[in-house]
């Protein structure tokens, strides 16, 4: 075990851990926290304690309640990259004693509940299998574990793989093998299936060092029926990634065309009113006896002059926003503070933005609906609010991306605002929302008379096995 670092604080997350379960199991409170403890971990200790409380605080309950909370905290810390290797295992293993469990039961026990975990449940599904796959090297007893599945060129791909030399061509054998019906062949490489609708789907392969076969299979076994419905999940994505890509695709056409009329309408309309009122100036002007008059007379036009200025530089932002490729052509942080560089140009009004997390990892289509959602909630803002100040944030977590707009307006009652905007067909904001809704995600729209609004979109954080990036592109160009 790691050493201590000063009084009332752990230096090592495994006694951390290790602490937390066996005070749940003893219905005590734990004697240290360390210092770096997440709120994921806190979470994971209070429904560990609601559970005990709920079966009436017996001995056999907090037992229950302590595995839970190793379940839920070894998935938590696992999607988050806390762990180092092997120390999942260890901060198990250390709890066994205060449990009342023998290590190799409550390994099992622990590896059962981080399967069903909520946060595997509501994971991207290759996320989940990646999650999956390490659960059984660093908890389990094999060395390495691999997932593989036919591609249409009946070549095996890897899905997820931990461990040393998961993905060599022993256990891509084995897997080919599992999925042509034969058996592995090996006592220290184990493989089974995974199926779909009871036909092979998938192979998730083993190796490990001891003749412990019949230990591995059930090992095996149960991770299998975990990543069935995960593959699924899979399967349902990718069957609407092409879906999503034309409904997105066709909006994205819709607001380039927008953008084509706008430069060849009303901005060239705009050109030939500068060049007239030029000329309507200087006829003016040489009519003018009077210098004061002059002077008067010129400065109306200067006026004049400087608003249509402001109009075309609008509806050129407007004309250049439309564009597909504006979300596209460089990073989306730049894309977004692009734009919200034009809305303080325009209107004064005060910007932020801040990123929390990567976003390289976004598809197309999810950065473009992301950049609508920023545009339109801004462009709202601007006509209605009377806001000083909008922020803007993207957190971009293991599981979803979510992005908020919140201003410092006057607010308004979001029901009857919604239906009276529905009334009058002005879709803005329920447009975007639509789109939202086709990637699979949500908006949720916070706002209250003299308060602010706030407009959270969230999308699951997930990758087609195609992009949608030529799809997009072409409508750019069509």
């Amino acid at each position: 075990m790691a050493s201590h670092c000063g009084e009332g604080t752990f230096d090592s997350l495994v006694d951390d851990v290790v602490d937390r379960a066996g005070a749940i199991a003893g219905g005590t409170q734990p004697r240290r926290r360390r210092r770096s403890a997440t709120e994921r971990l806190d979470a994971c200790e209070a429904r560990a304690r609601a559970i005990a409380d709920a079966g009436g605080a017996t001995e056999e309950t907090r037992r229950t309640a302590s595995v839970e909370f190793l379940g839920d905290a070894v998935a938590a810390l696992a999607l988050d990259g806390a762990w180092e290797p092997g120390s999942a295992r260890l901060a198990v293993v250390s709890s066994a004693a205060a449990i009342d469990m023998a290590p190799g039961a409550l390994l099992l026990a622990v590896f059962l509940r981080a399967l069903a975990s909520s946060d595997a449940a509501q994971l991207p599904p290759r996320i989940t299998a990646d999650l999956f796959i390490w659960l059984l090297v660093e908890l389990g007893p094999a060395d390495a574990a691999s997932l593989w599945s036919p591609a249409a060129s009946k070549r095996l791909t890897r899905i997820a793989a931990a461990g040393d030399a998961a993905t060599s061509r022993r256990l891509r054998a084995a897997a080919s093998a599992t999925l042509s019906g034969c058996p592995a062949g090996s006592p220290h490489v184990q493989a089974v299936v995974v199926q779909r609708w009871d036909r092979p789907f998938a192979a998730l392969v083993a190796r490990i060092h001891s003749t412990e076969s019949a230990r591995l299979r059930v090992w095996l076994n149960e991770a299998a029926a975990a990543l069935s419905p995960v593959l699924e999940r899979e399967t349902l994505f990718e069957r609407n990634a092409e879906r999503e890509r034309e409904l997105v695709s066709a909006s994205e056409r819709r607001a380039l065309r927008l953008g084509y009329d706008l430069h060849d309408g009303p901005l060239q309309e705009i050109v030939a009113l500068a060049e007239d009122l030029r000329l309507a100036r200087a006829q003016v002007l040489s009519l003018l006896a009077e210098p004061q008059q002059n002077t008067l007379v010129t400065g109306r036009f200067d006026d004049l002059e400087a608003r249509l200025v402001s109009l075309d530089r609008g509806l050129r932002d407007l004309a250049h926003s439309s564009r597909p490729t504006t979300a596209l052509e460089r990073p989306l942080e730049d894309a977004l503070l692009n734009e919200l560089d034009a809305v303080t140009r325009a209107s004064g009004i005060e910007t932020s933005l801040d990123i929390d997390g990567d976003l390289v990892d976004l598809t197309d289509s999810q950065k473009i609906v992301l950049y609508r959602v920023v545009q339109e909630s801004i462009a709202n803002t601007r006509k209605h609010s009377g806001a000083t100040r909008v922020d803007v944030r993207v957190r971009a977590l293991a599981g979803y991306i979510e992005t908020t707009v919140e201003d410092n307006g006057r607010g308004f009652n979001v029901h009857s605002t919604v239906a009276r905007a529905l009334d009058a067909s002005r879709l803005g904001l329920a447009g975007v929302t639509e789109r939202v809704r086709l990637l699979g995600g949500a908006v949720e729209i916070e706002a209250r008379v003299g308060e602010g609004v706030l407009v959270r979109a969230t999308l699951p954080r997930w990758r087609p096995a195609k992009t949608s990036r030529d799809v997009v592109y072409s409508a750019a160009t069509a």
